[in-house]
């Protein structure tokens, strides 16, 4: 303002100069008052392990060694696979202390990935400018298949319920010698099973249920072929199946089976030798972390001779796969059913909720008649195959991909007591 009127009086210049003085002077003062951004401590804090498609809380904790309170702008360095709530934020430190600001990371992807710095601008006390800088904080971090099913079935073990998501029972219970529980007696219970001294105490029929205490050997075969790249609510069909596998492979350890491992696409690409144990497990999921999909078209026949060649013993193998086309479906049947030959096979196939969509909505164009038969050649040839392998003794689960869990621990839990 006063520069523009310079032309009145040339007064108003010397004022301008002035002004423009003090405003320089200040924002050096507020410079030199406002600290590096890498003189603050930072930290970030999360779950040694995340779970993959899963809201991972990430902690960041900025110190303020200094003694007046200071305004923050933080930004975190994600890596690109991973999707965040929010990518930046603005937090008030108070004098001496420390403020603690979170977000939600979702990887879309496992295996192993990096943190970068955090980027800081810290305000100066005059509110004149920023200084901008940044605090080296890379790091590593592995993402595993979804871990927190195994922590809600540890939870609901020590509160002494059985395994389950939402409201069914899937626990499944054998006639072993270790005792289990009391429960109300069923009309399909045996009558041996009653307890009559809680029967009398309780004024009801009561029931003793016991735990099996059979083991056997669980082989758990990922494809990893290109029918499982597709995605299903943004994870491919073998991160759901891996996402299972993990939790099958968690149960079945805790049962005392022993459990096997083998992905495999056009070949072998990874195997766990069958064993029991809490370190198998731990194996079981560092590979599980490992495999990924990939664009070429599986050969199960070759992986089940190599598995064959290596395990005579009968085993419970359960297959997680997919079936799209019809010559696929073929190859896939006849190398099921030779696997079938020696063990019990459990098939466990993803449900595509969208294709059921396009199969039964009605056309509003060419297109879309196109891809209404398309969809209903898909799913009548896939009905077919999945008759021929019940047809064949093979037992199978086709279920959405937010079902495929519990489906898969029922189906699991009923042949260890019925067949094996």
């Amino acid at each position: 303002m006063p520069l523009a009127l310079g032309g009145v009086s040339f007064a108003f210049v010397w004022a301008s100069a002035a002004l423009a003085l003090v405003a320089v002077a200040l924002a050096i003062a507020d410079a030199r008052a406002t600290p590096r951004p890498s003189s603050l401590p930072v930290t970030r804090a999360s779950e040694p392990q995340l779970s993959l498609g899963a809201p991972n809380r990430v902690e960041l904790r900025i110190g303020d060694p200094y003694t007046r309170a200071l305004r923050v702008t933080v930004r975190d360095d994600v890596p690109p696979a991973f999707d965040v709530d929010r990518r930046r934020a603005e937090v008030e430190i108070p004098a001496g202390g420390e403020a603690t600001i979170a977000y939600a990371a979702r990887p879309r992807h496992r295996g192993t990935f990096r943190f970068g710095d955090v980027h800081l601008r810290v305000r100066g006390p005059l509110d004149l400018l920023e200084r901008q800088g940044r605090v080296a904080a890379a790091a590593d971090v592995r993402v595993y298949p979804d871990l927190r099913e195994i922590r809600r079935y540890e939870v609901t073990l020590r509160r002494g319920l059985a395994y389950d998501a939402g409201q069914r029972r899937a626990r499944v219970a054998g006639r072993g010698g270790v005792f289990e529980r009391l429960r109300e007696h069923q009309p399909d219970d045996d009558p041996r099973s009653i307890s009559w001294k809680a029967t009398a105490k309780r004024g009801r029929p009561i029931s003793v249920e016991y735990e099996t205490e059979r083991q056997q050997r669980v082989l758990v075969l990922l494809d990893a072929g290109r029918m499982m790249s597709s995605t299903l609510g943004g994870l491919t069909k073998l991160d759901h199946a891996v996402n299972t596998a993990l939790m099958l492979a968690y149960v079945a350890t805790a049962k005392g089976d022993e459990v096997g491992l083998l992905g495999f696409a056009d070949d072998v690409r990874a195997y766990v030798v069958p064993r029991r144990g809490r370190a198998q497990f731990l194996r079981v999921t560092e590979e599980l972390r490992r495999i990924e999909v990939t664009t070429t078209e599986a050969d199960p026949q070759r992986a089940f001779e190599f598995l064959r060649a290596r395990a005579a013993r009968r085993s419970l193998a359960v297959l997680f796969t997919d079936l799209v086309s019809e010559e696929a479906s073929r190859a896939l049947v006849a190398a099921v059913t030779r696997l079938a030959g020696g063990n019990v096979v459990l098939c466990c196939l993803l449900g595509d909720v969208r294709l059921d969509e396009v199969a039964t909505r009605s056309p509003a164009s060419t297109e879309e008649l196109y891809e209404r038969v398309v969809a209903q050649n898909v799913i009548d040839a896939r009905a077919k195959a999945i008759a021929t392998l019940r047809q064949r003794g093979v037992h199978v689960v086709d279920v959405p991909a937010d079902r495929l869990t519990v489906a898969t621990i029922q189906r699991y839990l009923e042949l260890k007591k019925r067949i094996m």
